[in-house]
């Protein structure tokens, strides 16, 4: 029986994940569960996900240096354009906008309680004077 060789089986699961790929852009999982998510709107691409569809470990896309790094840099390369990444991209900038704000109140809250304190010193009456052991109280 001739053996398939590794470089005509790598094709094929290279082009499995490709098309793996290809119908969750689409939304079109054939994986059950991820077909359910789809309906759902609640699927996220990751490597995990694209292996699950595709039916091959994650091991294989899953991390630097590993069997497909040319495809895990195109996906890289999609998640880092995707929808996530914007809107997590939109809510740092919000909270980046909020600390900001955040950091003038407290500036302003800092500069009245300063003058309140100061204000609160200038109409203190005298401080008690000590004398030996003895200390006195002005009334």
């Amino acid at each position: 029986m001739p053996r398939k060789s590794r470089v005509m089986l790598d094709e094929s699961v290279e082009g499995q994940f490709e098309a793996a790929l290809q119908r969750l852009l689409a939304g079109t999982p054939r994986s059950p569960r991820l077909a359910t998510l789809a309906q759902k709107r609640k699927i996220r691409v990751s490597f995990a996900v694209i292996a699950e569809e595709a039916g091959h470990s994650r091991t294989l896309i899953g991390f630097d240096g590993c069997q497909y790094q040319k495809f895990r840099e195109k996906v890289k390369a999609i998640l880092a354009k995707g929808p996530r990444a914007a809107d997590l991209a939109h809510a740092l900038e919000a909270a980046h906008e909020r600390i900001q704000a955040l950091e003038a109140k407290l500036c302003l809250k800092n500069s009245i309680q300063a003058s309140l304190l100061l204000e609160l010193n200038a109409r203190e009456r005298a401080p008690p004077r000590t004398l030996g052991k003895v200390t006195h109280i002005s009334r």
